[in-house]
This record gives C-alpha cells, structure tokens and sequence, in this order.
C-alpha cells in the first residue's frame, strides 16, 4: 500500500469517519499501489469531515469533464515517496447503473453498514454483499444497447470481480430494495447461464421494480444518453480533456540556459496531462498574435541580416545599450504585448481548472532576462519615450504566476550542460557568460518564489518542484 493511503486512511480511523471500499474488490492490491482508481464509500452524513481530512492528507478534488455525477466525487493524491498520483472515486451515495448514466440512486448505506468488513486496514463489505452488490450492478448495467456496449468495454473486469468472489454462502434479502433471497438466486442462476436473453429480460425486470430509486424519467435518460455520447465522441477526437482541477494554477519553470528548466517543463507536461487539464506556454519566446506577427518576422529578418554582417556581434536580448534603435525598442515593446498577450490566456485556461505550465516568466527588472529591454533615456525623442513607458506599462499589467520555480545553477555547470544540448541556434559559451553575469540576481513575477538549486540529480529537482505544487497551501 502507497503512504499516500496509509496516511488517509490512517487519519479517517482515528476520526471515526466510516468508509470502505465497496467495488472491484478483485483488483484492490492493485490499487493501493496507484495502478487504478479506489472505489470508497463514505456515508452522506460524513462528507463534509472527508473532505476536511482528504485536504489536510494532500488530496485534490477535481471533476470529471465528460462523466460528472452528484453524489460521485475525484480526488487525487500525490505519493510523497514515489512522486506517483492516486486517483480515489468518493461516492457519499451509491449511485450506479449504466457506466455513462449512472441512473439509479441506491439507499444502500444501512445494508452496507450492516455487512462491513472491518478486519483489514481498509474496510470493505462481507462476501454475501459484496456478491449481492455486484449482481445488482449487473443486471442494472445491461438493459440498453448503450449500457451493454459500456459493459463490453470492461467486461473482463467484471469477470475477474466474479470469479474473485467465494460463492458458497447464501443471500440474504435487501430490505432496503424490496429484494427478496429468492430474487438474488435467480439473479445468480442468471448470470451463470449462457442465456443472454434470460439476463436481458432479469435486467428489464430489476429495473421495473427499482423504478422509483431513478435519477431521471425514462425520455430525459435517453436524452442524458445523447448528450453525454455526442460529450464523450467529441471530446476523443478533438477537446482531449482530462481531469479538471478545483482550481486550476499557473506555475512558472525560471532559470538561465541550462539550469534545466526546459527538461522540468516537459516532464511535468508528461505527468499532469496524464490525468489532468494540461497546457504549456513559452513566455521567454512567446508565440506571436494576430497583431505582431507580420511586424515580428519582418524585424526577426532585419536582426538576421544584421548579425550577418556584423560578425561575432552578442545581441543579447537582456543587455541592450543605451543607444538602441527605434526598430529593437519597437521591437522590444511587442514582445512586451506578446508576453501579456500568453500570460493572460495562461490564466485564462487556468480559470476553467488547467495545470498551466509556463517555461520561463517575465520580472520586471530593467535589463534583466524576461524583463523590460528598453533603457530609461530622457535625451531621446517622443517615440522612443512612448515605446518605454508602453513597456513599462505592459510589463506591470502583467499577473504574477502562483508559483515560480527557480533553477540555479553554477555557471560552469551550465555551460557543461549546454554543451551537451543538441539544439539549433543554441547559445554560445561567451554568450552564457555574459548572459550569467547580467542575470545572476534576476526575479520574476510569482505570488510563491521558490530557488532550487538545480546543480543535483534531476529526479531531485523535479521531486522538489512536484511537491512544491501539489503540497502547497498557497494553491486556492
């Protein structure tokens, strides 16, 4: 079991809050070691104390975009010792049916409490209900093409729950059902049969009698059921949403040339996007919008027939001269705009609960890496002072990020690292000197600051900056 379990379940114990685990039961090693999603049952009466609990032990609820339930809730956990996410389903009620719908409120929990198996660490029901609860769900499943093809979908999974279970006991009615013994025999007999048209017509009979327990009438299921296929098809082939984050954040990776940070960026991308609303932005290079592009490529072309002619010329980016140009101070003012422009879609997707991740962030340092180029020069003319005070205007309109991870390096590391980079255009050695001397004491724009020395292992500095995130009490 992953310490991510042991803690929580740890600390429900010890306050008193009943749950258990009341589902694929079969593949529950499996999933407290983090491969799979936990199925806990923890009464109505309870929540409230849960999600106290589940936040103080580092878990985050999130949403389902394409199969969100009342009364079904997601938290994630993050392993402190194998950096592994968990993903628990919380149900306060059991809710169930087909896989999309869900369409059946149960009140189950006084029979699920009157079977509780509390012998294990983590609770679950006895085998008479587990078995019983499981043939329910069965025949609750089956009865539409649409619920069928769902089960197909996972029908292995419910046959390893079958043959998990010992069958020599005898059934016990579900007063709370109006289910008598006999019924769950013939619900057994059923399932074991290899008629499937005798399951059929058992799934239409069990639906008939529980009629009352559903969700939604008859037509606005069926209605449901377009709407969450039309959701789910969609989503497959074009939005890809995963899992929504209550809220989302924006967290920035700084650091010169070869801190790392770029190897940071997209190791992060690749573990959030696995469960979560994942997006990335440039903001040392940000792309260009509608309004700069054309006049961005024309000085991007002008800068490389200059550097052409000029030979071994630094035109670094973050120590511009006095006497620059009115074109670089241009220039100069639309990456300012281009910056603001990233940072506020950042923020905006991170509105609707996106992880965003930013590799580098503006600071607003005059002359520093990611900052305001534009020297403060009064004996210029008008335009140029117009370019500089709309820079320095655009760089403060800009919104901190919530967290800002900053890489440090020693020089000479940086330098060996950036040697072994197999990039175009990569920055030369003199340049990251010179680039090291001007930007050693930069700052960027961040709600939470934190400077990780980056000269360690890499697994050390991606485990610092994972729970740096996730564990952080500054997030809401």
């Amino acid at each position: 079991m992953l310490q991510v379990f042991n803690n929580l379940f740890k600390t429900l114990h010890a306050e008193n809050i009943i749950f258990c685990n009341w589902k694929d039961h079969h593949a529950i090693d499996r999933h407290l070691n983090g491969d799979g999603d936990l199925d806990l049952f923890v009464p109505i009466g309870f929540k409230a104390k849960f999600e106290e609990i589940a936040q103080l032990e580092g878990y985050r609820r999130v949403i389902s975009y394409q199969a969100n339930h009342d009364y079904i809730e997601h938290y994630f956990g993050l392993d402190h010792a194998t950096s592994q996410f968990v993903h628990i389903h919380v149900y306060f009620k059991i809710i169930t049916g087909e896989h999309a719908s869900k369409n059946y409120d149960l009140p189950l929990e006084n029979y699920i409490l009157k079977n509780l198996d509390t012998s294990s660490y983590l609770p679950t029901i006895n085998i008479a209900g587990k078995h019983a609860i499981f043939l329910i769900r069965y025949f609750l499943k089956i009865g539409s093409i649409y619920g069928l093809f769902q089960y197909w979908r996972e029908s292995e999974k419910y046959l390893n729950e079958w043959h998990s279970y010992d069958h020599a006991f005898n059934f016990e009615s579900i007063v709370e059902l109006g289910i008598s013994r006999n019924e769950l025999n013939e619900m057994n007999k059923a399932y074991e049969s290899p008629s499937f048209f005798k399951k059929l017509l058992l799934s239409i009979k069990l639906k008939r009698k529980l009629k009352g327990l559903r969700r939604r009438a008859y037509f606005w299921h069926q209605i449901f059921i377009m709407q969450n296929l039309i959701l789910r098809v969609f989503n497959r082939f074009f939005l890809r949403k995963q899992k929504i984050l209550i809220p989302g954040i924006v967290v920035a990776i700084c650091g010169l040339d070869g801190s790392g940070k770029s190897s940071v960026v997209s190791t992060l991308e690749a573990n959030f996007s696995t469960h979560f609303c994942t997006k990335v932005f440039h903001l040392g290079r940000p792309a260009s919008n509608t309004f700069t592009f054309f006049f961005n490529l024309f000085v991007a072309i002008y800068s490389f027939l200059k550097r052409i002619r000029v030979a071994k010329q630094v035109a670094l980016l973050a120590t511009p001269s006095k006497n620059i140009s009115l074109i670089y101070a241009m220039r100069s003012v639309l990456l300012a705009y281009d910056r603001k422009t990233q940072s506020n879609k950042a923020y905006s997707y991170s509105r609707n609960g996106y992880m965003v991740i930013c590799d580098r962030y503006p600071g607003l340092e005059n002359g520093k890496m990611d900052s305001p180029r534009i020297p403060a020069n009064e004996s210029r003319g008008l335009a140029y002072q117009f370019c500089y005070n709309l820079e320095q205007k655009l760089y403060r309109s800009i919104k901190q990020a919530k967290f800002i991870f900053h890489l440090s390096v020693p020089l000479e590391i940086a330098i060996h690292r950036n040697s072994l980079r197999n990039k175009f255009g990569k920055e030369t050695e003199d340049e990251l000197r010179e680039r090291f001397f001007v930007n050693s004491d930069a700052k960027f724009l961040g709600e939470n600051y934190h400077t990780i020395d980056a000269s360690t292992s890499f697994s050390t500095v991606l485990k610092q900056v994972l729970d740096g995130v996730w564990y952080s009490k500054n997030w809401n």
